[in-house]
């Protein structure tokens, strides 16, 4: 999962130094938003599947 997120993290971040258009860096930033809101919202769930109790 972090490796997900650093990944996704590594290339906004090479996006904006490439000087790409807002709309890339936008795009980027917003997937990757989505990307770790459905991982924890996993990671979550899965955590109570296993009677976790928080």
């Amino acid at each position: 999962m972090d490796t997900l997120i650093f990944g996704g993290l590594l290339a906004t971040m090479l996006a904006v130094y490439r000087l790409s258009s807002r709309m890339v860096v936008l795009g980027a930033w917003f997937v990757m938003l989505a990307a770790v809101i459905l991982l924890m919202a996993h990671h979550i769930t899965g955590g109570l599947g296993l009677k976790l109790s928080y």
